[in-house]
């Protein structure tokens, strides 16, 4: 006969109330941007806006498995991961996990500023075998983060093989029916994100106004398919946040600080 805990891995081994609790640094998600846990902050309104089309897909949809990327390093991708899964997790009525699969320069830690032991490269590497271990619960909130370390191997050895398909599924089906996003590696540091992104049901395609290129977004995209983008989102316009349709207005600004 299986004890509780036994039974308990067999079904929703992952749900957020099973993880440990943590508590980010004090000062850290101000001092990092993390705005999406703040309505009130007029920086959580681009956020704000791209978990309302989200939310459609999933609830629509049926997509809960979504990896954030770029085209090339240095565009924002794990800001915007931290901000949207921060976000999220304060609409949806199920949780959202936020896992770090950028294996070579995995932020999301330090973005949030949390610690931890293991990480999601432990357990593709087979150091660490209960996923659960890996998890960790934002305090107050229904934000999860399985975080990383950076591997000193070949970081495709660790996604092309079996242990991957055992994250994802397990990402799937014992999740209690979390929304999940994948901070992914750009498109051209590696093979990492073309290899990650075949078990997700689609990505989100981060652009880096001014530096990136039409022709690396279009290659980008076409190394990535035939899974589908779910949209492209351009960061640092110069232009500020949603200028075009009024959202940068005064009148916005006094709605958020009154």
């Amino acid at each position: 006969m299986q004890d509780a805990d036994t039974a308990f891995i067999g079904s929703d081994q992952l749900d957020i109330r099973r993880l440990q609790v943590v508590q980010p640094r004090k000062g850290a998600v101000e001092a990092n941007k993390i705005v999406g846990f703040n309505s009130r902050d007029k920086r959580s309104r681009p956020f704000n806006l791209m978990r309302t089309q989200l939310a459609k897909q999933f609830i629509e949809e049926k997509v809960r498995l979504v990896g954030i990327t770029s085209a090339t390093p240095a565009a924002g991708k794990s800001f915007l991961s931290a901000n949207l899964a921060a976000s999220l997790s304060r609409i949806l009525q199920v949780s959202t996990f936020l896992v770090d699969l950028d294996l070579r320069r995995g932020c999301v830690a330090k973005e949030l500023g949390i610690d931890f032991q293991s990480g999601i490269s432990d357990y593709l590497l087979g150091d660490q075998q209960n996923l659960r271990e890996v998890g960790l619960s934002i305090e107050g909130t229904s934000l999860a983060v399985f975080p990383t370390r950076a591997v000193s191997m070949d970081s495709a050895q660790a996604i092309a093989g079996g242990t991957y398909d055992s994250l994802v599924r397990t990402m799937r089906d014992e999740t209690a029916g979390a929304v999940i996003i994948f901070d992914l590696p750009p498109v051209f540091a590696n093979d990492d994100a073309v290899l990650s992104t075949r078990l997700l049901d689609g990505y989100i395609m981060v652009v880096d106004s001014g530096k990136t290129t039409r022709r690396q977004l279009t290659d980008a995209m076409e190394m990535l398919a035939p899974v589908p983008c779910l949209g492209t989102v351009l960061n640092r316009y110069a232009g500020g946040i949603l200028d075009s349709y009024g959202y940068g207005s005064a009148n916005y600004d006094r709605y958020y600080s009154e």
